[in-house]
Protein backbone atom coordinates (compact mmCIF):
# COMPACT_ATOMS: atom_id res chain seq x y z
CA UNK A 1 0.00 0.00 0.00
CA UNK A 2 1.49 3.38 -0.79
CA UNK A 3 1.96 6.09 1.59
CA UNK A 4 -0.17 9.28 0.86
CA UNK A 5 1.72 12.68 0.42
CA UNK A 6 0.02 13.30 4.03
CA UNK A 7 0.99 10.23 5.93
CA UNK A 8 4.59 10.97 4.52
CA UNK A 9 4.47 14.67 6.22
CA UNK A 10 3.47 13.94 9.64
CA UNK A 11 6.04 10.91 9.67
CA UNK A 12 8.56 13.61 8.50
CA UNK A 13 7.24 16.21 11.10
CA UNK A 14 7.46 13.17 13.71
CA UNK A 15 11.12 12.55 13.68
CA UNK A 16 11.59 16.30 13.08
CA UNK A 17 10.11 16.72 17.00
CA UNK A 18 11.50 13.55 18.26
CA UNK A 19 14.75 14.87 16.69
CA UNK A 20 14.39 18.45 18.66
CA UNK A 21 13.21 16.75 21.67
CA UNK A 22 16.12 14.19 21.88
CA UNK A 23 18.12 17.52 21.84
CA UNK A 24 16.59 19.32 24.55
CA UNK A 25 17.09 16.65 26.59
CA UNK A 26 20.75 16.17 25.57
CA UNK A 27 21.51 19.71 26.29
CA UNK A 28 19.52 19.52 29.32
CA UNK A 29 21.58 16.92 30.52
CA UNK A 30 25.09 17.63 29.56
CA UNK A 31 24.63 21.81 30.17
CA UNK A 32 27.15 22.94 33.19
CA UNK A 33 24.96 22.42 36.19
CA UNK A 34 24.67 24.81 39.55
CA UNK A 35 24.99 21.73 42.05
CA UNK A 36 28.62 20.59 43.11
CA UNK A 37 30.17 19.00 45.84
CA UNK A 38 31.51 22.53 47.13
CA UNK A 39 28.69 24.99 45.88
CA UNK A 40 25.64 24.44 47.95
CA UNK A 41 22.34 26.28 47.43
CA UNK A 42 18.45 26.60 48.57
CA UNK A 43 15.43 25.37 46.79
CA UNK A 44 11.84 26.37 47.32
CA UNK A 45 10.04 23.53 47.99
CA UNK A 46 6.04 24.62 46.88
CA UNK A 47 3.67 21.76 47.63
CA UNK A 48 0.36 21.62 48.01
CA UNK A 49 -0.33 22.38 51.61
CA UNK A 50 2.19 25.09 52.04
CA UNK A 51 6.33 26.41 51.04
CA UNK A 52 9.64 25.11 52.46
CA UNK A 53 13.00 25.68 51.76
CA UNK A 54 15.52 23.21 51.19
CA UNK A 55 19.15 23.85 51.91
CA UNK A 56 21.61 21.70 50.57
CA UNK A 57 25.12 21.65 52.10
CA UNK A 58 27.23 19.12 49.98
CA UNK A 59 30.85 20.20 51.62
CA UNK A 60 29.08 19.91 54.80
CA UNK A 61 27.16 16.70 54.00
CA UNK A 62 24.19 18.42 55.65
CA UNK A 63 20.59 19.16 54.36
CA UNK A 64 18.72 21.41 55.97
CA UNK A 65 14.62 21.33 55.87
CA UNK A 66 12.51 24.41 56.78
CA UNK A 67 8.56 24.39 56.52
CA UNK A 68 7.27 28.03 56.44
CA UNK A 69 4.06 28.69 58.59
CA UNK A 70 1.18 29.30 56.49
CA UNK A 71 -0.57 32.70 56.36
CA UNK A 72 3.00 34.21 55.46
CA UNK A 73 1.94 37.44 53.43
CA UNK A 74 5.33 39.08 51.31
CA UNK A 75 5.74 41.82 48.84
CA UNK A 76 5.63 40.46 45.08
CA UNK A 77 9.59 40.94 43.72
CA UNK A 78 9.41 44.12 41.30
CA UNK A 79 5.59 44.76 42.48
CA UNK A 80 3.79 46.42 44.99
CA UNK A 81 1.49 44.07 45.04
CA UNK A 82 1.30 42.00 48.46
CA UNK A 83 0.65 38.08 48.40
CA UNK A 84 0.56 34.91 50.60
CA UNK A 85 3.43 33.25 50.35
CA UNK A 86 1.95 29.88 49.50
CA UNK A 87 -0.25 32.18 46.17
CA UNK A 88 3.29 33.47 44.67
CA UNK A 89 3.73 30.72 42.31
CA UNK A 90 0.05 30.97 41.12
CA UNK A 91 1.25 34.58 40.46
CA UNK A 92 4.08 33.94 38.73
CA UNK A 93 2.39 31.17 36.30
CA UNK A 94 -0.18 34.24 35.40
CA UNK A 95 2.40 36.07 34.64
CA UNK A 96 4.37 33.17 32.72
CA UNK A 97 7.64 33.31 34.98
CA UNK A 98 6.93 31.29 38.03
CA UNK A 99 10.64 30.52 39.15
CA UNK A 100 11.50 33.42 38.88
CA UNK A 101 9.05 35.20 40.46
CA UNK A 102 8.53 33.07 43.26
CA UNK A 103 12.63 32.83 43.99
CA UNK A 104 13.02 36.33 43.93
CA UNK A 105 10.13 36.88 46.18
CA UNK A 106 11.02 34.59 48.52
CA UNK A 107 14.68 35.72 48.32
CA UNK A 108 14.03 38.85 49.38
CA UNK A 109 11.34 38.37 51.72
CA UNK A 110 13.19 36.27 53.61
CA UNK A 111 16.56 37.90 53.34
CA UNK A 112 18.39 34.62 51.66
CA UNK A 113 19.58 33.58 48.19
CA UNK A 114 16.31 31.21 46.80
CA UNK A 115 18.54 29.24 43.46
CA UNK A 116 16.09 27.43 42.45
CA UNK A 117 12.60 25.91 42.78
CA UNK A 118 10.36 22.68 42.86
CA UNK A 119 6.62 22.53 42.13
CA UNK A 120 5.44 19.24 43.79
CA UNK A 121 1.39 18.52 43.35
CA UNK A 122 1.71 16.79 46.90
CA UNK A 123 2.19 17.85 50.37
CA UNK A 124 5.79 19.78 51.02
CA UNK A 125 7.56 17.13 52.63
CA UNK A 126 11.64 16.34 51.96
CA UNK A 127 9.86 12.49 51.02
CA UNK A 128 7.84 13.72 48.42
CA UNK A 129 10.73 15.60 47.04
CA UNK A 130 12.80 12.38 46.76
CA UNK A 131 10.35 10.36 45.37
CA UNK A 132 10.12 12.95 42.63
CA UNK A 133 13.14 14.55 41.71
CA UNK A 134 14.04 12.39 38.60
CA UNK A 135 10.63 12.38 37.49
CA UNK A 136 9.97 13.84 33.69
CA UNK A 137 7.65 15.82 34.47
CA UNK A 138 8.49 17.58 37.84
CA UNK A 139 8.10 21.25 37.60
CA UNK A 140 11.24 23.00 37.95
CA UNK A 141 14.01 24.52 36.66
CA UNK A 142 17.34 22.45 38.38
CA UNK A 143 19.03 20.56 35.58
CA UNK A 144 18.41 16.81 34.83
CA UNK A 145 22.55 16.99 35.91
CA UNK A 146 21.58 18.04 38.58
CA UNK A 147 18.53 16.57 39.92
CA UNK A 148 20.29 13.33 39.68
CA UNK A 149 23.00 14.93 41.66
CA UNK A 150 20.65 15.95 44.32
CA UNK A 151 18.63 12.89 44.38
CA UNK A 152 22.19 10.98 45.45
CA UNK A 153 23.20 13.22 48.15
CA UNK A 154 19.92 13.73 49.52
CA UNK A 155 18.86 10.12 49.55
CA UNK A 156 22.61 9.59 50.95
CA UNK A 157 21.73 12.03 54.32
CA UNK A 158 17.83 11.06 54.75
CA UNK A 159 19.78 6.80 55.29
CA UNK A 160 21.97 8.38 57.53
CA UNK A 161 19.80 10.60 59.60
CA UNK A 162 21.31 14.15 58.16
CA UNK A 163 18.66 16.17 57.68
CA UNK A 164 18.39 19.05 60.26
CA UNK A 165 14.75 20.06 60.50
CA UNK A 166 14.92 23.66 61.73
CA UNK A 167 11.94 25.78 62.82
CA UNK A 168 11.58 29.61 62.00
CA UNK A 169 11.17 31.43 65.18
CA UNK A 170 8.11 33.76 65.84
CA UNK A 171 10.39 36.25 66.78
CA UNK A 172 11.04 36.52 62.75
CA UNK A 173 7.04 37.82 62.57
CA UNK A 174 5.22 40.44 63.38
CA UNK A 175 1.76 39.90 63.36
CA UNK A 176 -0.78 42.04 60.76
CA UNK A 177 -4.78 42.47 61.00
CA UNK A 178 -6.40 43.08 57.84
CA UNK A 179 -9.37 45.31 58.18
CA UNK A 180 -12.15 42.31 57.35
CA UNK A 181 -10.08 40.40 60.32
CA UNK A 182 -7.77 38.10 58.28
CA UNK A 183 -4.68 38.17 60.30
CA UNK A 184 -0.94 37.88 58.59
CA UNK A 185 2.38 37.02 59.27
CA UNK A 186 5.15 39.25 58.02
CA UNK A 187 8.94 39.07 58.03
CA UNK A 188 10.60 41.84 59.96
CA UNK A 189 14.32 43.08 60.80
CA UNK A 190 15.26 40.07 63.18
CA UNK A 191 14.79 37.53 60.20
CA UNK A 192 18.33 38.68 58.97
CA UNK A 193 19.66 38.20 62.26
CA UNK A 194 18.92 34.00 62.08
CA UNK A 195 19.52 33.59 58.49
CA UNK A 196 23.27 35.01 58.77
CA UNK A 197 23.62 31.53 61.38
CA UNK A 198 21.50 28.81 59.37
CA UNK A 199 22.79 29.36 55.45
CA UNK A 200 26.29 30.40 55.26
CA UNK A 201 28.28 28.57 52.20
CA UNK A 202 30.99 27.27 53.99
CA UNK A 203 33.19 28.19 50.54
CA UNK A 204 31.90 31.37 50.13
CA UNK A 205 33.01 32.40 54.40
CA UNK A 206 36.60 31.13 53.49
CA UNK A 207 36.83 33.22 50.21
CA UNK A 208 36.22 36.14 52.73
CA UNK A 209 35.46 39.05 49.79
CA UNK A 210 35.42 42.52 50.93
CA UNK A 211 32.32 43.64 48.96
CA UNK A 212 30.63 46.80 48.04
CA UNK A 213 27.24 47.30 47.04
CA UNK A 214 25.50 50.46 45.30
CA UNK A 215 22.14 51.06 44.85
CA UNK A 216 21.58 53.08 41.78
CA UNK A 217 18.19 51.97 40.90
CA UNK A 218 16.34 54.59 42.52
CA UNK A 219 14.26 52.59 44.41
CA UNK A 220 14.74 52.75 48.19
CA UNK A 221 15.93 50.01 50.33
CA UNK A 222 17.23 47.52 47.07
CA UNK A 223 20.90 47.83 48.26
CA UNK A 224 20.12 46.58 51.57
CA UNK A 225 17.98 43.71 50.41
CA UNK A 226 21.11 42.42 48.54
CA UNK A 227 23.13 42.51 51.42
CA UNK A 228 20.81 40.65 53.68
CA UNK A 229 20.75 37.85 50.82
CA UNK A 230 24.36 37.82 50.21
CA UNK A 231 25.55 37.81 53.81
CA UNK A 232 23.52 34.99 54.35
CA UNK A 233 25.67 33.09 52.11
CA UNK A 234 29.04 34.15 54.01
CA UNK A 235 29.85 37.36 52.38
CA UNK A 236 31.18 40.38 53.83
CA UNK A 237 29.91 43.49 52.74
CA UNK A 238 31.67 46.12 53.78
CA UNK A 239 30.19 49.33 51.71
CA UNK A 240 26.55 49.92 51.15
CA UNK A 241 25.71 53.38 49.75
CA UNK A 242 22.91 54.53 47.28
CA UNK A 243 24.13 57.15 44.70
CA UNK A 244 23.46 57.80 41.24
CA UNK A 245 27.04 59.06 40.59
CA UNK A 246 28.32 55.92 39.18
CA UNK A 247 27.45 54.79 35.47
CA UNK A 248 27.43 51.74 34.68
CA UNK A 249 26.53 49.26 31.58
CA UNK A 250 24.21 46.37 32.25
CA UNK A 251 20.85 45.84 33.72
CA UNK A 252 19.85 44.44 37.02
CA UNK A 253 22.13 43.47 39.07
CA UNK A 254 26.17 43.61 38.11
CA UNK A 255 29.65 43.56 39.31
CA UNK A 256 33.10 44.00 38.64
CA UNK A 257 36.36 42.38 40.27
CA UNK A 258 40.11 42.64 39.84
CA UNK A 259 40.41 39.61 41.81
CA UNK A 260 38.60 36.41 41.41
CA UNK A 261 36.76 34.54 43.74
CA UNK A 262 35.49 31.59 42.07
CA UNK A 263 32.63 31.00 44.83
CA UNK A 264 31.30 34.41 45.36
CA UNK A 265 31.05 34.98 41.65
CA UNK A 266 29.24 31.54 40.82
CA UNK A 267 26.55 32.16 43.81
CA UNK A 268 26.20 36.19 41.82
CA UNK A 269 26.24 34.57 38.31
CA UNK A 270 24.55 30.79 38.58
CA UNK A 271 22.40 31.90 41.73
CA UNK A 272 21.30 35.16 41.52
CA UNK A 273 21.24 36.17 37.52
CA UNK A 274 24.26 39.04 38.24
CA UNK A 275 26.46 39.67 34.87
CA UNK A 276 30.04 40.29 35.70
CA UNK A 277 31.27 43.67 33.66
CA UNK A 278 34.56 45.19 33.24
CA UNK A 279 35.81 47.42 35.82
CA UNK A 280 34.71 50.74 34.89
CA UNK A 281 37.30 53.68 34.93
CA UNK A 282 36.24 55.51 37.87
CA UNK A 283 37.03 52.08 39.91
CA UNK A 284 40.17 52.05 41.78
CA UNK A 285 42.50 48.99 41.17
CA UNK A 286 42.21 46.85 44.40
CA UNK A 287 40.74 43.68 45.38
CA UNK A 288 37.32 44.76 46.35
CA UNK A 289 34.08 43.22 44.68
CA UNK A 290 31.76 46.25 43.65
CA UNK A 291 27.87 45.37 43.04
CA UNK A 292 25.67 47.74 41.52
CA UNK A 293 22.24 47.46 41.76
CA UNK A 294 20.23 48.89 38.52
Amino acid sequence: MKTSVKDKILIILGSVFLVVLLGLLIFDVTRRGVFSNKMGFNVAVVGNDGVSVLLLRPEEGMVGWIRLPKNIRVKIYNSEAVYPLESVWNFGVSEKKPFEIMEKTMGQAMGIVVARTIKIDDSSEIGNVLGRLVSLNLKTDISIRDRVLIRQFLSEAVKSKRVLEMSVPKTVFDTVTDPDGAEFYEFNLTMSLWTKNKFVVEVILNENADISINNISGISGLGGVLANQLESTGMHITELKATNEEIVSGKGCVFASEKRYEMTELILKEQLGCIKIERPDFVEQDEKLRIWVR
